[in-house]
Parts: structure tokens; sequence; C-alpha cells
């Protein structure tokens, strides 16, 4: 009799994410999605129990399983902000390049520039003009004012809707590291940049998405 060939642990982990993507396409939007037990996805798999076991800690530790004792372990529908976690853990250690970042970045940005000329709302350019006279004010306190460079950027994002370039958006500003910032922690950067947001929002205001385009050029290749 031929001797079964078990699956390697790369080639388990592949399959078992397999079969939870599976699980999540066909579940209905709401509720819970129960997964087998162990003994089940052993034999589904053709491994023992213990090979599973490491499997499901896997998944547990990026927090795409919970595991509650008595009742079983579940897929769980990512939050935003774990994702964003272990997605920007896995950039940091990957060893790109600033620039290659900020290209990205770039290229994100201006991705975004026509859902925001139809997009933009009274609500929406208000609370981006609150935030640039907020950055003003805190030209005294770089860092306070870095922080609110930072918000108006993600919150261009957000205005546009669009979701996965959100979500895209928060993880590369996760990966601009203070010391890349440094140069710019001083009031005449302050001013500068909001300056330049003031500017994007202008264009944006008034559809001209080559001129927005142009804008965020300039506001970010210098950084």
């Amino acid at each position: 009799m031929a001797k079964k060939v078990l699956p390697s642990p790369h080639r388990l982990l592949e399959d078992f994410q397999g079969h939870l993507l599976r699980l999540e396409r066909e579940a209905p939007p709401e509720g819970e999605i129960k997964l087998e037990g162990e003994l089940a996805l052993a034999a589904r798999f053709g491994v023992s129990r213990g090979s599973i076991r490491e499997v499901l800690t896997h998944f547990q530790f990026l927090g795409v399983i919970e595991r509650t004792r008595h009742k079983g372990s579940f897929l769980r529908r990512l939050a935003h902000p774990k994702l964003e976690a272990v997605v920007s853990f896995c950039f940091q250690v990957s060893g790109l390049g600033f620039e290659e970042l900020k290209e990205a970045r770039l290229l994100l940005e201006w991705s975004i520039v026509p859902l925001l000329a139809r997009r933009l709302t009274p609500a929406g350019h208000a609370r981006l003009a609150q935030n640039i006279r907020a950055m003003r004010l805190q030209k005294g306190a770089p860092e306070a004012a870095d922080a609110l460079d930072r918000e108006f950027h993600l919150a261009l994002f957000e205005i546009s809707g669009n979701r996965a370039l959100r979500l895209f958006a928060n993880i590369l500003h996760r990966l601009f590291r203070r010391e890349h910032r440094q140069r710019y922690l001083n009031a005449a950067a302050v001013l500068k940049s909001a300056e330049g947001h003031e500017k994007l929002l202008a264009a944006l205001r008034a559809q001209d998405e080559p001129l927005a385009r142009e804008i965020l050029r300039a506001h970010i290749e210098p950084t």
C-alpha cells in the first residue's frame, strides 16, 4: 500500500486559507461563521488534529479566527484597524524603501481626485477647511500640526467614499515613520503645508482635477 503523502505546512496553510475564503463568500452578510470541529477539519485536510490546531492558532494570531472554549472556532470579519495593523507590520519588515512608499502614496492620492471632485459636499469642505485653520493655529506646536496634516489626508480618503482605498491610505500613513517627518516639524513647514492644503481644497471645489493633481505632486514629492 502506498504511503499517504501529507501536505507540507505551507501547503496546509494555503489550503486552509482557501477554505476560509470560500466560507466567507458563501456565508450571509450578517451572522456568525462557525468552522467545523478540529477532528472534522483534520479529516477534511488529511492531517493530524495537532496540525489543524497549529493552523487554527496561526489564523487566530492574525485575528481571522476567534476560538471560544466549549463553543468552537469562528471566522471573523476583520475590523479595519486590526487589518491595517497586520498589513502595515508586513510592509515594515518587507524592506520597502521610503521613496517607494512616497511614490505609492502620491499615486493613491491622485487616484481619488475624480472621486473627490464629485463627492466633496459642503460638510466635507467645511471639515477640511476647519482642519486647515486648526493646523495654522498649531504652527507653534509642530507635532500637533503634523497630526492634523495626517488627519487632512486621511479625511480625503474618507470623503472619497471608497473604503478599500481608505484602508490602503491608512496603512501607508502608518509607514511614514517619524524620522522621515523630522525636518517638517517647524512653523515654516507647517504654514507651507497648510497653504498646500488650502490650494488643493480650492481646486477640488472648482472640480479642476489637473490642478488638484499638480498641487498634490508639489505637496507630496518634497516630503
